[in-house]
């Protein structure tokens, strides 16, 4: 896994909570999250659980569907209580790099990537 530069979060249209992967909720997770939402825990999970795998794994975010959370704005409404695996999730840092090619790519203007293709040529 190579790490790579840190990126500007305020500047990435929420990559990370459009497209990288599931967000597994422990315990915990949810009854922070239902405390933040001021929800009961089984509210909360009426609602906001979207599958529980055989393990007996809960999910809010489904593979590379939008996060229920990500507001228009693109940001977290949860950012305070959000979950460990959102707390843990760096772009830069990640075997996948498709969501941290792409970020790089929305934050670098066309004529410096272009630039860059010159010199590596």
């Amino acid at each position: 896994m190579t790490t790579h530069d840190r990126l500007d979060c305020l500047k990435c249209p929420a990559l990370c909570c459009r497209m990288a992967g599931y967000v597994r909720v422990s315990r915990e997770d949810i009854r922070r999250l239902a405390k933040h939402l001021d929800m009961t825990v089984p509210a909360f999970e009426a609602r906001h659980i979207v599958e529980v795998t055989r393990k007996g794994e809960k999910r809010i975010k489904e593979g590379y569907k939008t996060c229920q959370f990500l507001d228009e704005q693109h940001r977290c409404s949860v950012y305070e209580a959000r979950p460990h695996d959102c707390r843990g999730y760096v772009c830069w840092n990640q075997p996948d790099e498709t969501v941290y090619r792409y970020a790089v790519f929305l934050q670098t203007g066309v004529a410096k990537l272009r630039e860059r293709e010159e010199a590596e040529k």
